[in-house]
């Protein structure tokens, strides 16, 4: 798995602990299509106000450890292969956070390629 992120997302996660945690939140949409994002949080999913409105972070989570450039990546997908590429961009709205993204794309899966393939 290739790690992409941009300075301002590194710069952020050594000021925050040095640790993101990464772990998969479905949604019900139309249809009863499901919808599968990445959450991301700098501290343990469930422990602050943020994370706890999440039901996917109240949930339990397996994490695998991925060191990354002067920070860790702790990665709960489920059964899912690891994506090719993991893209970290840094948002400063509605607060400083770092989002993550399957292969470049807002939803998770296998069948999902890398940015430079489609």
């Amino acid at each position: 798995m290739e790690i992409i992120a941009d300075e301002a997302s590194e710069t952020y996660l050594r000021a925050h602990g040095g640790t993101l945690w990464i772990w998969l939140d479905g949604h019900v949409a139309f249809g009863g299509v499901q919808p599968i994002y990445l959450a991301t949080a700098t501290e343990f999913p469930g422990t602050t106000r943020r994370t706890r409105r999440l039901r996917s972070a109240r949930r339990p989570h397996r994490f695998t450890s991925v060191e990354a450039d002067g920070y860790e990546l702790l990665l709960d997908i489920g059964t899912f292969d690891l994506p090719e590429e993991l893209h970290l961009v840094y948002k400063r709205w509605p607060r400083e956070h770092v989002e993550a993204y399957w292969n470049g794309a807002i939803f998770v899966g296998d069948d999902i390629p890398p940015m430079g393939e489609r």
